[in-house]
């Protein structure tokens, strides 16, 4: 059975399970049992699920082991990514480009709130 591997492709695309239920046409339960290797996938929903991550089957049944290597270079919070699928290997520098904007706006709400506390302290 395959649950963790489908699990990783599942988080790495950023679905809920009940996005990927609703999907393969079954409950969130029964999705959850799937990656939980309590239940085997049908055919069917084996190629539905590779389908819908935008894997193949051989993706998630092959033994090779999913490689992610996420390496901090020389400027702290930046990365890159080596040893990945190709396919999504672009995802993943769209969601360290989201991170970095994400750490960006946190910065400016720092100092917006460091604005407002030096003013409050001033009166």
């Amino acid at each position: 059975m395959h649950g963790a591997k489908i699990k990783a492709f599942r988080m790495m695309r950023g679905f809920s399970q009940d996005y990927m239920a609703d999907r393969l046409a079954v409950t969130q339960a029964t999705y959850s049992k799937i990656e939980g290797n309590k239940q085997k996938a049908t055919p069917e929903q084996l190629d539905k699920i590779a389908k819908e991550l935008g894997v193949t089957i051989a993706d998630i049944t092959s033994n090779e082991p999913i490689v992610i290597l996420n390496q901090a270079s020389n400027q702290g919070a930046q990365g890159h990514i080596e040893h990945f699928y190709a396919d999504q290997k672009e995802l993943y520098q769209k969601m360290l480009a989201s991170k970095d904007d994400e750490i960006t706006n946190l910065k400016e709400v720092i100092q917006s709130l460091k604005d407002v506390i030096a003013s409050l302290t001033k009166k």
